[in-house]
This record gives C-alpha cells, structure tokens and sequence, in this order.
C-alpha cells in the first residue's frame, strides 16, 4: 500500500475517533444540560401540586382544576398511595410505584419511564403541609428526544464530511511531500537504465530534508559510478594484459607443434611457453590479491619479525637481477628493530619495490632498502637513483595498471600492478603507502605500519628463513 495512503487512512481514523469522543462528550452535554431543565421544570410543577387538590372532604374523586402547562402532569398522592388530585390527563393510577412514593415522602426522586409508549421524566417530593403524602409530576421525553436525534445526526453527517475532508486532504499533503521523492526516483530509476556517466538527481532549491536527500544520493551516485568506471577499467586493463601472454603462448605452441622443428627450436619455444604461462600466474596472483584486497579479505598472519633479516633476504633474492642491471644494494637498518608484520606480505611489497628499482635505476648506482621506527610505527623506504616519478604520475602511483610511461609491450616491464599491491598490503596492516621523488632525484616509496613495533627480547632469536 502506498504510503500517502497509509497516512491518509491513519489521518481519517485519527480524526474519525477524535470526532466521535468529541460528539460523545457534547451529546452528553447537551443531554445532561435538557434534562437539568427539564428538572428545574418539574420541581416548579411540584411547588403548584397542592392547586390540584379538589374541594370539599377528604376522599372525594379526584377532579382536574386547571390544566398544567405544556405537556406537564401533576398528581396528588395520599399516604394509601391514592390518587386524590390531578391534572388534565394525569390520570386516577399513580405514576410511580409503591415503593418509588415511599422514597418520595422522605426526600425528592427522578425517575424515567416508558409510559404509553413514551419515555416520561417524572419527579415526586413530599407534599407540603400534607404529612406522608407526594406530589408528582411528568413530563414526555418526546421534544427531548427528537432534540437529541436530530443533534446525533448532524454530528454523523458532519463527522462523515470532516473524516472524508480530513483523509482527502491529508493524502494531498503526503502527495504533494512525497512527489519530490517519487520524482528522485524515476531520475535515480532512468538513470539506472541509460548508465550515464557522471548523471545525477536534481536537487531542490527548497534546502529542506529532501535537497539533502538529493545531495546523499548525488554522493552515492558519483561514488557508484566511479566504483563502476573502476571496475571497468580494471577488467579491460586485465583483459589487455592477459591477452598479450596468451597470445604468446598460442603462438609458440603453434610453432612448436609445426613439422619440421628442431629440438633446439622446441627447447626455446617450450622456454618461452614457460616463461609466459609463469608471467600468467604472476598476473593472476596479483589480480587475486588485489580481488581480496578490495573485498577487505587480505588477511595478514602477523607475528615478531626480525626486519633487519627480513629485508636482507628480499635484497638477496633480487641480487641476480641487480647484478645483471649492473647495480647494487644496501640494507640500513637499525640492530635489533623488530615488529609485529606478516613476513610473507612484507617480503612480497619489498620485492615488487625491487624489481621497479631494478628496471629503471642507473647501472653503477645503489638501491637503498632502509627502515626506521617512527614512535610505535614501522616506516620502510626502497629509494633508487633513477629518473624518478613523472610528476603527472605522482597523484596516480598506486593505480592499477598505472606506469610513468604508460606502454603496454612486455619489454616495459611489469603489468603495473606492483605498486597496488604494495598498497594493499600496508592497507591490510593498518597502514599506507606513499610514493615521491628524493631531494637529489630517483624515486622512493615507503610503507608507514602504525602500531608494528614490538620489543626484542635479549633472548629472542630470529625466526629462521622461509622457503620462498
């Protein structure tokens, strides 16, 4: 059910119950203030009941001297409950019982009843100068009961009229307040269907709840939309990059299987096949970790690491690579420095930082591996001698697919995503990664790991090295 509606039916309801305890409260007034005159009415007839008594001895037949006026009876009742005065039509039976004209000669009463299909207000009191007997007198409910029929009826017609003005009008207003939002969504659902980049909803100039809510989902939807564009980007990045090796791989497996090759030709296009189905799983590790990384599913397995010993055999696993790029390295870090890190993660960042440093720095120059502790944070540093970062590039380091060059061939190196990953991992540590050029030139990128340091115990010995 739409919600104008809800909230025009709880409206009508609303004011359909506080008409009815309105129209019950003034229907007892108006009831409560008629009989109070009808009352007053009566107790005037009963101070002119003893004009009712006939002339002559006690016990004579009672006769009628004067009419009451209006529909008003009068009677006289003795101590035998005898009728022995009244009005025009009041009768020669008493109007009240027995028992009610016992409780009349000590004190008044008021009773209602139906008397020849009528309801009759009666009243009775002791009849002055007449020890035990009463004066009663009567009175047709009739005027007061048309007075109130005719008063229910008014209210039931207006009540109907103020009920239907009431949920009308209310789901008018719950229109006219929600009309913005239906308006946002057909925009957000139009929007949904054509994909336009950078659309967004209007935003009203009424600077109320909904402008905000236009501005919220403004936000929401820029945010969606550059999450999409990402993904987009990151999927047909992929796609270029795992096109290359496969296209490679098909190619010298093509050859390989043409007649007429010799085994040497095997042996380099087996070689060749290898080295790229090797590049494929390094690209497919990295898209994975970079999957997890996203999804917040980069677990670390942290424990107290000797960094020192850490960072010597990521340089030495890269020292056949500097070795053939003609360059150097030097570790400088502190005696004893030890934190709480996932060696695995760390060796991984490291080793990417490498390789980039391998592919552009100098020959003749060294690669400078440091690490400090900056209060309770670990602040790792791969610094080259190399040309550097771009500046264009700086703001864009940590993108995926991102090189300064910007080229696709497999002769450019990597496929872009080793500083990305480099990210991730400071990421999953709680930490982050920035990237800038040394005062003397070359590039530098450094890993800050809040809350990493942990004591070296005296007696603590280095955790032997991994298999890598």
């Amino acid at each position: 059910m739409p919600i104008r509606l809800r909230l025009a039916l709880a409206f009508a309801a609303a004011t359909a119950i506080a008409f009815a305890l309105g129209s019950w409260l003034f229907i007892s007034a108006l009831s409560a203030a008629q009989l109070g005159t009808i009352d007053s009415q009566l107790a005037v007839q009963l101070t002119q009941a003893a004009g009712y008594l006939p002339a002559g001895h006690p016990g004579t037949s009672p006769a009628a001297v004067s009419p009451a006026p209006g529909e008003y009876v009068v009677q006289v009742v003795d101590a035998a409950n005898q009728v022995r005065g009244a009005s025009r039509d009041a009768g020669a039976t008493s109007l009240l019982t027995a028992a009610e004209l016992s409780q009349a000669r000590h004190g008044r009463i008021t009773v209602t009843r139906l008397l020849d299909e009528e309801n009759e207000r009666i009243t009775a009191a002791p009849l002055a100068g007449h020890p035990g007997w009463a004066a009663v007198a009567g009175v047709s409910l009739e005027t007061f009961e048309a007075t109130q029929g005719q008063a229910a009826r008014e209210l039931v017609i207006g009540g109907a009229v103020a009920v239907a003005v009431a949920g009308l009008g209310a789901y008018w207003l719950a229109r006219s307040a929600l009309s913005p939002v239906e308006r946002l969504r057909r925009q957000v659902a139009a929007f949904s269907e054509r994909d336009d980049e950078g659309a967004g909803v209007e935003i009203p100039r009424t600077g109320d709840e909904i402008a905000a809510l236009a501005g919220t989902m403004n936000d929401l939807l820029g945010r969606l939309q550059r999450a999409l564009a990402r993904q987009r980007g990151f999927v047909a990045d992929a796609s270029h990059e795992l096109r290359t090796p496969f296209a490679v791989l098909r190619g010298e497996l093509e050859l390989a299987g043409r007649p007429g090759r010799t085994r040497e030709e095997l042996a380099a296009a087996v070689q060749s096949a290898a080295e790229e189905a090797a590049r494929l799983a390094r690209i497919t590790d990295d898209l994975l970790l970079l999957a997890r990384s996203d999804e917040d599913r980069l677990t670390v397995r942290l424990e107290p690491s000797d960094i020192g010993s850490l960072l010597t055999r990521s340089a030495e696993r890269a020292g056949s690579r500097f070795t053939a790029a003609g360059l150097s390295y030097r570790i400088d870090v502190p005696a004893g420095l030890r934190a709480e890190v996932d060696p695995d993660r760390i060796r991984q960042a490291i080793d990417n930082l490498l390789g980039n440093a391998a592919r552009f720095a100098p020959a003749g120059s060294a690669v400078v591996v440091t690490a400090r502790a900056a209060g309770s944070a670990l602040e790792i540093e791969v610094a080259d001698a190399g040309p550097g970062f771009p500046a264009d590039f700086l703001p864009h380091a940590f993108e995926r697919f991102r090189r300064p060059d910007g080229g696709r061939a497999r002769s450019d190196g990597g496929a872009g995503l080793g500083l990305a990953i480099v990210q991730a991992i400071a990421a999953a540590h709680g930490g982050s990664a920035t990237a800038a050029n040394g005062p003397s030139g070359g590039a530098a990128v450094r890993l800050c790991l809040p809350h990493a340091l942990a004591p070296l115990s005296p007696a603590a010995t280095p955790p032997a090295p991994r298999p890598p």
